[in-house]
């Protein structure tokens, strides 16, 4: 019984490719055309181009103003941008394990266009957005620095004996920390240049390809067995 199960298999296994040799040009020429349907569609569709570059944001260490540690985080940034229609195709991506370390994308029809957009876009985010924060945050900062000042000139004029000298190298340390963002108050610091992928993000003509192949030849198999069917059924209906 097993053999006969077996050879029983075999004869259908034979017969369905009979069948579909019988309708091998049907099968072909509708692999064919979904094949070269894909091609001139993954021509006809505009490239994209993609352009990314590496930031952090600033950080200063403030212990008596409101605990601040970092002037922005990245997340902020992130929520804000929503409503910003000119920057719809930004992406802010932080970078893993890093609370200050992230990833601007942008992607445009050319290269030179992802570039200039991605500038555009890092302009905009610095001196725009944002901007009742960087003054609440820059009224802080001064405070802090003149009171940073004003310690250190304590200090050096009545020529007190320092029984903790990291006390004040953290004063000097936050000061120029305050200093520097200060002469440079932006929200994102690039820190590598910006990076053009020479070749299109999308489309990608042999991905199109093989999809337009193994499914013109997945509904070529279906139409030839259908239409064998749709045969049979007529020759037993006469």
């Amino acid at each position: 019984m097993k053999e006969n199960e077996i050879y029983e298999d075999e004869i259908d296994l034979f017969d369905l490719l009979d069948k579909l040799n019988k309708q091998k040009k049907l099968i072909i020429g509708i692999t064919a055309i979904s094949t070269i349907l894909a091609i001139i569609t993954s021509l006809m569709i505009p490239k994209v181009y993609k352009a990314e570059v590496f930031f952090e944001v600033p950080i200063i260490n403030i212990n008596n103003i409101n605990n601040i540690n970092n002037v922005i985080n990245i997340s902020e940034i992130q929520e804000v941008i929503k409503s910003y229609p000119e920057l719809k195709n930004i992406k802010i991506l932080p970078i893993k394990n890093s609370p200050v370390m992230g990833k601007i994308e942008i992607e445009s029809k050319s290269p030179e266009n992802a570039k200039k957009e991605l500038e555009t876009a890092i302009n905009i985010i610095n001196n725009d957005i944002l901007s009742k924060k960087r003054e609440e945050v820059s009224q802080k900062l001064n405070l802090r620095q003149n009171l940073i000042n004003k310690a250190i000139l304590e200090i050096n004029s009545k020529n007190q004996i320092i029984y903790d000298p990291t006390k004040v190298v953290d004063l000097l340390t936050e000061k120029e920390q305050i200093e520097k963002w200060l002469k440079n108050p932006n929200w994102i610091l690039p820190t590598s240049e910006i990076q053009l992928l020479p070749d299109p993000r999308r489309p990608k003509p042999l991905i199109y390809t093989a999809i337009g192949f193994i499914g013109g030849l997945f509904l070529g198999i279906f139409i030839a067995l259908l239409k064998d069917a749709i045969q049979n059924r007529k020759r037993e209906n006469v």
